[in-house]
């Protein structure tokens, strides 16, 4: 195996881990806004808006790296193939 498919493996696994952490990330988010923005839960007259958008602002950049690093998986396995 040369060194090049080394490296490229080794870059899969951090942009993999990285990908997963993401994920959680994601989720994290999601169940933050929910749970937020839950009227069963709380009076609309008591929603925390400033911080459900902060955690949707959160969310939306998490989403974006997750697109950049999946895009990026993708092009090395298409190369390792």
């Amino acid at each position: 195996m040369n060194q090049e498919r080394v490296a490229m493996k080794g870059q899969l696994a951090e942009l993999r881990e990285q990908r997963a952490k993401l994920r959680l990330r994601i989720e994290g988010n999601c169940t933050a806004v929910r749970s937020g923005l839950n009227t069963a839960l709380t009076e609309v007259d008591d929603l925390n808006v400033p911080v459900i958008a902060e955690q949707m602002d959160e969310l939306v950049t998490a989403w974006g790296d997750l697109t950049v690093v999946n895009s990026k998986i993708a092009r090395i396995e298409q190369e390792l193939g």
